[in-house]
């Protein structure tokens, strides 16, 4: 294998990475900050229109058929649902502005920082996807 000796080379873990393989990550994140955040802290809701789309995120590559092969190309689904769940998020960033959420607790403000660490890991991975 060659080796990129470039001035970014090693430097950004993110570059290294396919797109698909970001929008799951991105997924899995926001999934995560629903499950500690919400289901079991109770301080910080994600809606369950980005819950949702994390878990189909999640679930559809894994699923083996030509059912889903036959529906579309599995790029395709990653890069349509990736932009979905980002337009999701910046919904629930501008909600969490308006109602002021920044000034409840440190769980609350946790809680949401990770949701859009997530939505921030699906976007640059939607935007990695080539059709």
């Amino acid at each position: 294998m060659s080796e990129d000796t470039g001035s970014n080379a090693g430097t950004n873990p993110l570059a290294e990475q396919s797109g698909d393989t970001l929008v799951m990550w991105g997924a899995m994140v926001v999934l995560a900050a629903w499950v500690i955040f919400e289901v079991i802290a109770e301080e910080y809701f994600v809606s369950t229109l980005a819950t949702a789309l994390a878990i189909f995120l999640v679930v559809v590559p894994r699923i083996d058929g030509d059912a889903i092969k036959n529906l579309a190309r599995p790029a395709s689904i990653a890069k349509l649902g990736g932009y979905l769940l980002v337009a999701t998020g910046v919904v629930e960033l501008v909600a969490d502005i308006r109602n002021n959420i920044f000034d409840a607790g440190a769980g609350t403000i946790i809680g949401a920082l990770i949701a859009y660490a997530g939505y921030a890991l699906t976007f640059i991975g939607a935007r990695k996807i080539e059709l």
